[in-house]
Formats: C-alpha cells, structure tokens, sequence
C-alpha cells in the first residue's frame, strides 16, 4: 500500500508541474509536455482565438519553461491577442505555422517602460511615444530565441490618424530653395509620414536588452506601431530569415535597432519600414548580408560603428547608405560591397534627399574624438535622385574613405516632388542648428568637402534625361586634403558651356588618372586655391569642348588626349 500511494507522487515529481486547462476548458496533462521541453501556451489557459487577452496565459508557460531549466514555447495555429510579456533565459519562443502573436488595439494592454526598469532611452523618446513598451521584453537574459513560420503582427495601424501628418519644423525655411513653400510638403500624407492618435502608440515591438546569445529566425514581423526589434547592449545575436512588413507610412517604425552591441549577425531578410530599416548605433562586429530592404528613410544608418560589414543588399529607399556622426565617438573600418540601391525623393517629414550614399559629421563634442574613417565603398550601383555626399567638419575631417567600382545615374521621377523639395542639402540630425539644417545647394553626382584622403576608382555617372536646372558637376570638392581620381567616366549634367566635370577648390594633393570625358562635355577640370597637384595621366579629354578652366593646372602631365586630339580610323579607346 506504501508502494502504490509513492508511485504517483514521484510521477508528479518528476513532472514538475500537474495539470492545465486546455482551450476547450477540459484538463490536460502538462507533465509529459514539460519533460520533453516543449510548452504549449495552450495548455496554460491561451486561447488563440483572436479575441481573448492571452497575455498572462503565455507569460506563464514561459515561465513554466524558465522554472524547468529552459525550454520551447510553442503557439500552435491560432491568433493570440497579448500585451507585454517577458522572454527568460533558456527560453525559445516557437510559431508554428499559421500562428499570429498579436498585439493587443488597447493601450493599456501594454506595460510602462518604468515597469521594467527602462528609461525613456530605450527606443523612441518622441513625446507621448515612448512611455510604453511593446509585445516581447527580453532584459538581462542569455539563450532566448524566436524562431518558426508564424507572425507577431504589432496591429500599428490601429494606433495611428492616416488622415493628420506627423511633422515638425527643424529646418529654417529661408535658407532652403523653395523657400517658404518648403513647409507645404509638410502637411502632404501621401508618402507619410502620417501623425499617431492623441492616446499614443505602443513602444518598440520586440526588445532585447543586456541579452546573451540571442535568436531570431524565420518569422514574420509585420505592422510595428513603433521600432520593430530593438537590441540594446547585446552580445552574440543571429537573425535570419527574417521577413519585415510594415507600413510604409508610419513614423518610427524602424526594422532593426541595434545600440551598444557586438557580435551580431542579420542576413537573409527582406524588410519594408517606414523608417531605417537597419539603424546601428555605438556598436562593433556587426554583419549585415543577403537582404532586400526598403524603406522610407535610409535602408542602412550606422553611427559610432566599427569593424562592421555590409554586403550583398538590395536597397529601395530615400537615402541608401548613411553614415552619421553627431560629434560622438569614432566611426571605423566599414566596409559597403556588392549593393544595389535605387533612391527616391519623397514629400512629407521624411529626412533624406534621395542621396545614394551619405557621410556627414558634426563638428566633435568637448573631449570626443568625433571622427568618422576608413570607409570604404565597392561594387556599387544604382539609381538616384540626388549625388552622394560627403560632409565633415573643419576640426574632424572625413578620413580615409574609398569608392571602388561605383556606377549611378542620377535622375528624377516625379517632376513635381523635385520642384517641391530638390536642389537642397539635408544635415537634419547633425546640423547644431536650423541655420546648417536644410539648405540650397547645387547637386553635383558626387559632393565632398572637409575630407582628407578619398579614393575614387573606376566611377561611372550617368544623368537622366530630364535634368533639374540644379543638377551640377560630376565630382566637386572643396576644403580637401589627398584627392585620388582613378578611372571617372562622365559629365556634367548641363548641357551649357559653362558645366564641368570636376570642380575642385580650396584642396591640396590631387591626383587624376585614366578618366574619360563623355560625349557632351563641356569642361573637364575647373581648379580654384588648389596646390600639390601630383598627376594628370592617361586622361581621354577628346569629347570635351575645353580640358582645363579656373587656376593653370601644374600637374604633372603624360599620355592624355585632349581636346581636338585626333582619333585613329575605326578605333576609339
């Protein structure tokens, strides 16, 4: 008899934990459940029909998994309505198939960051957005994963007022060249950004803080009402396969967010978001490859990152490939390779100007190094609505950046958005002040000043048929030291006879080899306060109408055509 009544207390034992309810209210056993590891948060009360709030259902199969030593989370088919809810270590969150975590239309489903002991520094500090965390908050955790078929579906559009834009005024309208007209674009919806209810919207959908050996594979992430993943002093992270579905009009909705982390590795993912789709911040060892992205803001923004890689992209964007520096920290050994890009201008508060490629800097805060270096840009090509552009300061020049196979034509595609917000320099986030926010300028098909060692090699640029009047030279750069032209093809985008190629002034060290006038240029080179020219060789100057214009070149000079050179019969190099 002693025997018998021990033999059912041992199973228990063993098991860990008894019974559930199942959704049907009957019980079931989650002893076996629990001894192979898997979890069904069905089994602890969730319903997954849509309606019910399963938050407290699904927080507390995981943490039946956490109390077992680990294990996996399973949602098996079904639409799971939730609020916030914690991921502990040792716990692996599985979708099946036809599985959607949904998050909840009500804000008060979801938990104050104060909760969980975030400051507002966690993701967006926006005023009255970023008071409330999102779905899942993963905080000072180790060997947490989200993987499997399903989707987490943040329900942004609930959140937000598609008829109101979201805008504000950070730019000095004067100093832009439409003037005044510069605030209409504002107030368009068309492109977004489009202004969230009075209430508020949920904060970052996914975050991932002081967490260790993170996964995320294989899942849909669609409709984020905020930043979709956030990974905040991460180390050792894996994400792929991921599919990001956002809309495209909402403000904030970044794809990944990554602060102060190491060793994480995204590839194989297609993202669409509103906003960046990659922004990376104060981070080193990070990968990016093998993804398509699209986005309403720059389809990659890096600040304060080193030792980092960006390959094999497709990019669909208003600005491509952004490099920031606000004054903080050292920016270093980046590589960009092997990337498509096709950009657009876009009405409404969007920052960006179409710009392919973008590295600008902030004059360096008291104490800080502020230097951006060692870039470098290679087998590169694309479409865009305005040049690349590099702009540093006169205390911490660019240095040390390289373009290496770089091919763009630049062009517009909707004439009345080009009139509406064209022909402008956008700083906005490094500018101190509205005066070097937004501002007039020319648009040559690449635009440096306050740089220091730029490489340019075998560079082509084309320009589309219908030229904006403010489309300009194909290189011009001011305020350089160290200036390497190797291979340009190209010419400027006027047609008049007062258009040049390059355009080079106040700079030092220049060397310019083996470049190609094309048919319909006007001058090649225009010098102004320029020393230390090195080399002018092997340059094919035969299509130009003049070679030289501005100070007397003192290169030293061999094996060039130049203007009116005669060409052999049948042949043409």
């Amino acid at each position: 008899m002693m025997l018998a009544r021990m033999i059912p207390v041992m199973a228990l034992v063993a098991g860990l934990v008894a019974t559930g309810a199942g959704a049907d209210g009957t019980a079931r056993p989650v002893a076996a459940a629990n001894r192979s590891g898997v979890f069904d948060v069905r089994d602890f009360g969730a319903t997954g029909d849509g309606t019910t709030l399963d938050t407290e259902a699904i927080a507390k199969a995981i943490r039946a998994a956490a109390a077992a030593g680990g294990g996996t989370v399973v949602f098996r088919s079904g639409v799971y309505r939730t609020g916030t809810f914690e991921l502990l270590s040792n716990v692996t969150l599985e979708l099946q198939a036809g599985a959607v975590i949904q998050g909840s239309k009500n804000l008060a489903d979801y938990a104050p960051i104060a909760a969980f002991g975030f400051g507002r520094s966690y993701g967006v500090d926006s005023t009255g957005e970023g008071l409330n965390l999102g779905i899942i908050v993963a905080r000072n955790v180790e060997n947490v994963g989200i993987v499997g078929r399903g989707v987490i579906d943040g329900s942004g559009d609930a959140f937000f007022d598609f008829d109101q834009p979201h805008y504000s005024v950070d730019f000095d309208p004067e100093l832009t060249r439409q003037g005044q007209q510069s605030l209409d674009v504002l107030l368009e919806t068309g492109d977004g950004p489009v202004r969230s209810k009075p209430e508020g919207r949920p904060g970052t959908m996914i975050v991932c803080s002081h967490c260790r050996n993170a996964l995320i594979r294989d899942v849909t992430l669609s409709n984020a009402p905020n930043w979709t993943v956030h990974f905040n002093d991460t180390q050792g992270a894996v994400i792929s396969g991921i599919h990001i579905a956002n809309n495209l009009l909402l403000p904030n909705n970044d794809g990944f967010d990554c602060f102060g982390c190491r060793d994480v590795h995204f590839s194989d993912c297609d993202i669409r978001a509103g906003d960046d789709d990659f922004a990376i911040v104060n981070s080193e060892d990070v990968t990016v490859s093998n993804c398509s992205l699209v986005s309403r803001s720059s389809g990659i923004r890096l600040e304060t990152t080193r030792n980092s890689t960006f390959s094999n992209l497709a990019i669909h964007s208003n600005r491509g490939l952004a490099v920031y520096g606000r004054g903080l920290g050292t920016t270093a050994h980046v590589l960009f390779s092997a990337i498509t890009i096709e950009t657009h201008l876009l009405t409404g508060h969007w920052w960006g100007k179409g710009e392919p490629i973008y590295v600008v800097t902030a004059p360096p805060m008291p104490g800080e190094a502020g230097q951006v270096s060692d870039v470098k840009f290679s087998d590169i090509s694309g479409e865009a609505e305005s040049g690349i552009v590099l702009y540093g300061s006169p205390a911490a020049p660019i240095r040390d950046v390289s373009f290496d196979n770089v091919s763009f034509k630049i062009r517009t595609t909707r004439k009345d958005v080009s009139r509406a917000v064209g022909g402008n320099f956008d700083f906005r986030w490094t500018a101190k002040d509205q005066s070097h926010a937004l501002f007039k300028h020319s648009i040559p098909g690449l635009y440096c000043r306050y740089v220091e060692g730029v490489s340019i090699r075998a560079f082509t640029l084309k320009w589309g048929e219908d030229k904006p009047d403010f489309f300009s030279s194909a290189i011009e750069c001011e305020d350089f030291k160290t200036l390497a032209i190797d291979g340009l093809e190209g010419r400027q985008a006027s047609d008049s006879s007062s258009g040049v190629v390059i355009s080079l002034s106040h700079g030092s060290d220049v060397s310019i080899r083996d470049s190609k006038a094309d048919v319909g240029t006007s001058t090649f080179l225009l010098t102004h306060d320029v020393s230390d020219e090195r080399v002018f060789a092997g340059n094919d100057l035969r299509d130009a109408k003049k070679g030289f214009a501005g100070d007397a070149p003192r290169f030293a000079s061999s094996g060039n055509l130049l203007p009116g050179a005669k060409r052999v019969q049948g042949r043409r190099p």
